[in-house]
């Protein structure tokens, strides 16, 4: 029933001059593109959005759009009672309800989607789910029925034509495959193409009728009223992409081509112009990186769908080679030189012996109406006839597919190039490659035997040597190589990635997560729990996401933060669910809980690369506990997640704002990393008094604080006590530490090693000041350390403390003036300093007070606190 039959009520109307305030309601914290969505349907039928109800008003499932809110007219006001107007969706439960009762309600009504209240008493019933009163007018409003949407994350693929060409059939192909991700994709093709058309798939806008001029503010109305969150733009000029960004929804861009190849004006965008630029290659985010320092970018590698370019045998060559190129005439291609290479090929193969033709094919379209493009076809045609060589163009008349089969390799000359599909297609098919290392070429190769990499300024005779080399000793396929990381899917789900955090985007978060393994024992977690307590004491939110512990099994760790009201998110652990799935995991909850910055305290390498590439508008920071940290980045960087770009140190230095080591000498290796290097030493408590035994009383005490593992090497400190012993008086060797996790046979072993000696196992101990004050030496030995915890604590209670020169001690154990500190893996170096420091109480008990001053100068909990609150919360000093 339309409108005007629903209001045929001769009671007197008025109708009100503006829309008035509305209200978006049933907000998802987890998917807030939702509710941007219904604002800025609400602001564009002339809506102010509020909290507060007063007054006639609008109210609006989150995720609904207005179908036509640029022609929206509020229904006319009843006197004497209060109206309610309903919108309709396109199906479900209220169009059923509708066709039940006609445009004129009552009974019991579905839940709001979309109503219009004269009365905020009604407007407030209807939130908290009471029934209307009987006095009100429930009618059908046609003006307030919605456009069809979904919960799903829409995006809209908008390409400048649907013509044979890269850039478009990822466009393209990004339109079919996204919603395989879990997002509404529709494809938006704005003007004519140039060339032979693409398939069109069903549902895309074609907006190619209109004048260049109008058709981005068109789209932008449209991409409104049809509920879109995101608009990502392939090819769209910088004047265009600026009028599609004023439209309110976020712009992302895929950027295909080198700097040389950027849409007119790209480098003159602004931050305000586009959320994201997404490279086709790391080369392509590397000059992005350079020429638009403020705009946020990641690199997303070209796919194909290798199922359609399946590996196929090389042809014979009984009678001659192939050599195909795949590329339509431009000046930038330099198809110019190919007749050249041919026939130096030609020449190559003769004087290895071997007298057979090789024909130039090149799957390619000339563009009629680009004058570049006939020019360079024409040159080409001129260079074949002057070296004689026997050229065939298939003008796009002969799918790539087919060519490939027929050809024995690739060749490109391209002087420029973002990451060429056509590379793709041939080492899918099987085919070697040979071409110029430019844009990112080079990227295919890293790994790949198929590939050969040239310089720009190759001569003819090195193209022909390197095709000649792979004609006749064909390099291995690189089908399963493309498999691994340029493949469609994968493009697909790392541009839904992007998408959802662009959609989720917020000026500025407030939370500070922290992303860890496991808080069980060890230093590192010790110390990300007092920095956690302090933060939260100086009234810092803090969120620590947890990777290896299970949910319903929490250490005491989790249990102490959450007794101080830390919160704590712990995904299924490592190994229940893999890297990705628990980064996804965590980065739902980030879009809860909007991070002001990221911060990785002991993390497996893989899921904090996965994280890092994820967080492009997030301040992420690594802390490197030391050795460790360096040799599982190597590993990890011999396999990195496929799909990835994060192939070398510094591809993973790009993704952070500073990397945190704990001690000076670590400074210098950490620059290879390539990020800003920042020094925070670990910091303690430091106790009111000493806690060391102020006097002796039976046998002296040696005592060291560390889990079980073969990383701490107590086989050597044992050993060291051992050849000690018979210097020493009357002592004893006290360790302090809980078995780690898969280290029980090395607890046996180690036990078996003290027998006969006064070693004595205390496990695991939580009052570690109460295990200080039965000492009177702390010794350490630990192989990899950092800035280890258990010394700091050690010199902060007042024990002289023994360490070996590993990794940062010799900054904490200044040797002679609060402990000794000697060579590494010295074990006869180590006995000599605990007989020394025994037989001398004097030296001790002066040690004893240097360690605690050096504590209160350089390692305290408060310093340690402002440090990282500089470097993660600046804004808060």
């Amino acid at each position: 029933m339309s409108h005007s039959r629903s209001l045929s009520d001769p009671e007197p109307a008025k109708q009100a001059s503006i829309a008035g305030f509305a209200l978006v309601f049933g907000t998802d914290p987890r998917r807030p593109w939702l509710k941007a969505r219904s604002r800025r349907s609400l602001e564009a039928a002339g809506f102010a959005l509020s909290q507060e109800i007063a007054g006639p008003g609008l109210l609006l499932r989150a995720g609904c759009v207005l179908r036509s809110p640029d022609s929206f007219k509020i229904p006319p006001l009843l006197e004497g009672r209060p109206l309610v107007a309903i919108g309709l969706p396109p199906s479900g439960e209220w169009s059923d309800f509708h066709r039940k009762h006609g445009g004129d309600y009552s009974g019991e009504l579905p839940p709001p989607l979309c109503e219009w209240h004269s009365s905020p008493e009604t407007l407030q019933a209807r939130l908290k789910g009471e029934a209307l009163p009987s006095s009100a007018r429930i009618v059908h409003w046609s003006a307030l029925d919605l456009a069809p949407t979904d919960d799903r994350l829409a995006i809209y693929q908008i390409v400048t034509s649907l013509q044979h060409g890269g850039a478009e059939k990822i466009a393209r192909d990004l339109a079919e495959e996204l919603p395989r991700h879990d997002v509404a994709a529709r494809l938006v093709v704005l003007g004519k193409p140039h060339r032979t058309s693409l398939d069109i798939p069903p549902g895309t806008l074609d907006l190619s009728h209109l004048r260049r001029g109008e058709r981005a503010g068109m789209l932008a109305k449209h991409a409104i009223a049809q509920g879109a969150d995101i608009l990502h733009v392939h090819l769209t000029d910088a004047e265009e992409t600026r009028t599609l960004s004023k439209s309110g929804i976020p712009v992302i861009t895929t950027v295909h081509n080198s700097r040389e190849g950027w849409p007119r004006d790209w480098e003159t965008l602004q931050p305000n112009d586009v959320t994201i630029l997404l490279a086709c290659s790391q080369a392509a985010e590397s000059e992005l990186r350079s020429a638009l320092p403020n705009l946020p970018v990641r690199t997303v590698w070209n796919g194909i769908r290798p199922n359609e370019f399946p590996e196929t045998p090389l042809p014979p060559n009984d009678s001659g080679f192939i050599l195909a190129c795949v590329a339509n005439p431009r000046p930038q291609k330099r198809l110019e030189l190919l007749p050249a290479i041919t026939a130096a090929i030609r020449d190559e193969l003769a004087a290895r012996g071997i007298n057979k033709p090789v024909e130039l094919l090149i799957a390619g379209e000339t563009s009629p109406n680009l004058a570049d493009a006939t020019a360079s076809r024409e040159l080409v045609d001129r260079e074949a006839a002057k070296h004689g060589i026997d050229l065939t163009w298939t003008e796009g008349k002969v799918p790539v597919r087919e060519v490939l089969a027929k050809a024995h390799a690739l060749v490109s000359c391209s002087a420029h190039e973002g990451l060429s599909l056509a590379h793709l297609e041939a080492l899918s098919s099987g085919r070697p490659v040979i071409a110029c290392d430019t844009g990112g070429t080079r990227e295919l190769a890293w790994s790949n035997p198929s590939m050969s990499l040239l310089g720009a300024k190759a001569t003819p005779q090195q193209f022909a040597k390197a095709i000649a080399d792979a004609f006749l000793a064909p390099p291995p396929s690189a089908h399963k190589l493309v498999w691994r990381d340029f493949t469609t899917p994968r493009m697909a789900e790392r541009v839904a990635r992007f998408a959802r955090q662009a959609a989720c985007r917020v000026e500025k978060g407030a939370t500070l997560w922290f992303v860890t393994n496991n808080l069980s024992m060890g230093g590192a977690q010790s110390s990300l729990r007092r920095l956690a307590k302090s933060f939260h004491a100086k009234g810092h939110k803090v969120c620590v996401a947890l990777l290896q512990e299970y949910p319903e099994h929490p250490t005491a760790g989790r249990t102490d933060l959450l007794d101080h009201g830390i919160e704590v998110f712990v995904p299924p652990p490592a190994g229940i669910i893999g890297p990705q799935e628990a980064v996804d995991l965590i980065l739902t909850e980030m879009t809860a809980d909007p991070p002001a910055a990221v911060v990785f305290w002991n993390a497996i390498t893989t899921h904090k690369l996965l994280l890092a590439d994820s967080l492009p508008f997030t301040p992420v920071h690594d802390i490197s506990p030391g050795e460790m940290w360096f040799s599982s980045f190597e590993r990890t960087m011999e396999n990195p997640p496929p799909g990835l770009p994060c192939r070398e140190p510094r591809d993973y230095g790009r993704l952070l704002k500073s990397f945190v080591v704990k001690y000076g000498r670590e400074a210098e290796r950490a620059e290879a990393i390539g990020a800003s290097v920042k020094v925070i030493p670990n910091g303690v408590t430091l106790p009111d008094q000493p806690r060391r035994r102020t006097q002796i009383e039976g046998a002296l005490v040696f005592g060291t604080a560390a889990r079980i593992s073969p990383q701490k090497r107590l086989d050597e400190l044992i050993e060291a006590f051992r050849l000690a012993l018979p210097d020493l008086p009357a002592c004893v060797l006290k360790i302090a530490g809980g078995v780690e996790t898969g280290a029980e046979e090395c607890a046996k072993e180690l036990q078996e090693l003290s027998n006969g000696l006064p070693v004595e196992w205390l496990g695991e101990t939580h009052d570690i000041g109460s295990f200080h004050a039965t000492c009177d030496v702390f010794v350490m030995i630990s192989d990899p350390a950092g800035c280890p915890n258990a010394s700091l604590e050690a010199l902060a209670s007042g024990l002289p403390v023994i360490a070996s020169d590993v990794g940062g001690a010799s900054e904490q154990v200044i040797d002679e003036l609060n402990g000794r500190l000697v060579p590494a893996r010295d074990v006869p170096a180590f006995a000599k300093a605990m007989v020394d420091l025994a037989h001398d109480t004097s030296k001790r008990d002066a040690m004893s007070t240097a360690a605690r001053e050096h504590i209160r100068q350089h390692f305290t909990l408060e310093r340690m606190t402002n440090d990282y609150l500089r470097l993660f919360l600046p804004d808060a000093i």
